[in-house]
């Protein structure tokens, strides 16, 4: 007995002199004199956890309460050692009979509380670190797991107060300043958040997830370039940092930076290729770059490592979108919306391709599913706004005002709502793409006759174009300041204001003009014993809009293969490319590196078309400056085309000398073309028999 007892002591002052191993293998001694002594077992089960072994730590303590029930610290690490084997039931009945022991006890009460949390129950575990606080206010790791708790249990508004008194008195809680940030971007306050996670990041300057974080608020901010240096800073306090790898690329896409963030998401693929949420990102780049099929390629790498990943289903059924495939990217979508019912872009982007089907009716109910679950969701109110308007639904220009709802408007300017501009000036823009700028110019001299004093501001390569029209407008330049405006109104809202039906239109066609000078040498560059056909086949390739109503080149060859014609180029940008591999027997004039090569937009363009006899072109600006200038034009249209075409007409109220070709079945150039070919054949006999 007494070389038991003196086993003890010696135990202890190894533990005491920081010696644990030694003060474990003298408590091994004293059991193996004294197998029940439940001081040298609790010793021991507390000497085991503290180096990692909880195997031994329960075994141990478990014994203890066994030779000795009425030992709080024995039931206590007890506990801690079931709550690192994962046994979190055992551990709560071990800190539940240590309080019965030790009432009071703020270790035991905190405890508690992690246990409740390992076992998914944030709301008790709030409950028990509360009670922790109660017991000792000094306790920070309390009040840090009390607001994580609140936190996990959606209680985000009560998080947000807890972290409040905790930072109150330590202001430094680099840890604390994280919670607050995640529930303050769970309540939607992005602008907190992002400087809650700056404050981490002050607090901590090497916590990487506060860098990370930070970003992604900034993000969704609309701050993309303070979004990217913030990702940077989490890469450079964590190289190899994967997810900010990530986030960096879809802050990098977002200021149309595509092969950056294509570099950072091969990055994060590459340091983390278990990680669903990298190939996700980097199909969105492959998407963006126009790889569609690598992006999906990508996407489907993602699903293979998490099947209910929904946005990755989502993100293939837009890529798909993206080269015409609706069946497919309709499967996908489906996909995603069994997994999550409530994911608004998947019914906006089925919406999308129910559309382009020609299902306008199940469309339609997509989009209102899409604004049931979220109002504001830009994109399914622009393409509802556009599906009404293509059926002659005048209230699709409310779905269209509301699409703009949340972009960044000009404070100062009050949005002209359709009031008497007597005496008042308004500045107008067009945030929409050059044709449409040609298409709502229309809409100016209405301004005027109200005694409006008329602004414009835009890209001022188009300026010398508008000014053709004579309209008395000031021109500014984007960027510029703009001063002594009353109002303000996009050119696209005029229609909206003007008119109640989507086409009814001021009938002032020409109303863009060519440069009289330039139109004069072009027309030396025609052969003037042909009829003369200037061609477009594409728009911008980097707009999804342009996807489907874009045409290759090689379809324009039943035109040119008719004896007596010219076909002359007016397209300009990447396409250019196609003049290369036509066939032998199909010839296109091309302008040369010079045309719309200078400072004014179009102006070539425009002088060109005035020496022709005919324009035709897919949904370009091209179409809509002919139109403008009221040049005959005809005009090839996909099956479903964008609604300002309407359906079923062969004309078009916009502009009286354009013609619609439409084609019969998606994807069919070869029947439109054809059409042509017939309708041009019966134009030149025409010509020729009135010929003199």
């Amino acid at each position: 007995m007494t070389d038991t007892l003196s086993g003890l002591p010696l135990a202890l002052f190894h533990l005491r002199s920081g010696q644990p191993r030694l003060a474990e293998q003298a408590c091994q001694q004293c059991l193996a004199l004294e197998p029940g002594n439940a001081e040298a077992l609790e010793l021991l089960g507390v000497l085991a956890f503290e180096r990692g072994d909880a195997a031994l730590a329960r075994d141990a303590t478990e014994r203890a309460v066994l030779a000795d029930a009425g030992r709080p610290a024995a039931h206590f690490f007890h506990g801690k050692a079931s709550l690192a084997l994962g046994r979190a039931k055992d551990a709560l009945a071990s800190f539940d009979r240590t309080l019965q022991l030790a009432p009071g006890m703020a270790d035991a009460l905190h405890a508690r509380g992690d246990a409740w949390m390992a076992m998914a129950q944030p709301h008790r575990a709030a409950e028990a670190y509360q009670e922790a606080l109660q017991a000792d206010q000094d306790r920070q790791s309390s009040a840090l797991r009390l607001a994580e708790s609140l936190l996990q249990g959606g209680r985000f508004a009560h998080a947000v107060e807890a972290c409040d008194w905790l930072l109150a008195r330590w202001p430094a809680d680099a840890a604390a300043w994280m919670v607050r940030g995640n529930a303050c971007y769970a309540l939607g306050d992005l602008e907190d958040a992002a400087r809650c996670y700056g404050a981490a990041g002050d607090a901590e300057p090497g916590l990487a997830e506060a860098h990370d974080n930070q970003g992604l608020a900034l993000a969704a901010l609309g701050r993309p370039e303070a979004a990217v240096e913030a990702h940077a800073r989490a890469i450079a306090a964590r190289p190899g940092f994967a997810l900010a790898h990530m986030r960096r690329a879809l802050a990098l896409r977002m200021l149309g930076r595509f092969a950056e963030a294509m570099e950072e998401a091969d990055r994060a693929v590459t340091l983390d290729p278990a990680s669903a949420l990298a190939w996700n990102a980097r199909g969105i780049a492959w998407n963006d770059l126009g790889e569609h099929e690598r992006a999906v390629d990508d996407y489907q790498r993602a699903l293979e490592l998490d099947p209910r990943f929904a946005e990755a289903w989502n993100n293939a059924g837009d890529a798909f979108q993206g080269v015409g495939r609706h069946g497919k990217a309709m499967a996908q979508f489906d996909e995603a919306l069994a997994i999550r019912p409530d994911y608004a872009e998947a019914h906006s982007n089925r919406g999308l391709s129910l559309h382009e089907l020609g299902r306008f009716s199940e469309a339609h109910a997509a989009y209102d599913a899409a604004l049931a679950i979220d109002p504001r969701h830009p994109e399914a109110s622009k393409r509802r706004a556009q599906l009404r308007l293509l059926l002659g639904d005048a209230g699709g220009w409310a779905d269209y005002e509301a699409s703009l709802a949340g972009r960044p408007q000009p404070a100062a300017i009050a949005l002209w709502q359709g009031e008497s501009l007597a005496g008042k000036s308004i500045l107008l823009d067009e945030p929409n793409g050059f044709g449409d700028v040609f298409q709502y110019w229309r809409f100016v001299p209405a301004l005027l006759a109200q005694g409006a004093d008329v602004a414009f501001q835009g890209d001022p390569r188009l300026f010398r174009l508008l000014q053709s029209s004579g309209y008395p407008v000031r021109y500014i330049a984007n960027g510029e300041t703009v001063e002594g405006v009353d109002l303000r109104s996009p050119l696209w809202r005029l229609q909206a204001l003007l008119r109640d039906a989507p086409w009814t239109t001021p009938a002032a066609v020409p109303y863009l003009h060519a440069d009289a000078g330039l139109a004069a040498r072009w027309r030396l560059r025609l052969d003037p014993g042909r009829f003369r056909i200037g061609i477009a086949w594409q728009g911008r390739p980097d707009r999804r809009i342009d996807a489907g109503r874009s045409i290759p080149l090689a379809a324009f060859a039943p035109l040119a293969r008719i004896p007596g014609v010219q076909l002359v180029s007016l397209q300009r940008g990447p396409a250019l490319s196609q003049l290369a591999g036509l066939p032998g027997d199909m010839h296109v004039m091309d302008p040369g590196e010079g045309f719309d090569a200078r400072a004014d937009a179009f102006i070539d363009s425009a002088a060109m078309i005035a020496g022709l006899d005919l324009v035709v072109s897919s949904d370009t600006a091209i179409a809509h400056l002919a139109g403008a200038m009221g040049r005959e034009t005809w005009l090839a249209l996909k099956q479903v085309p964008e609604w300002r075409w309407q359906l079923d007409r062969p004309d078009t109220d916009w502009y009286p000398a354009t013609r619609l070709f439409r084609q019969p079945q998606r994807g069919d150039w070869d029947s439109v073309f054809e059409a042509m070919r017939v309708a041009l054949e019966a134009r030149l006999q025409e010509r020729a028999a009135d010929a003199p």
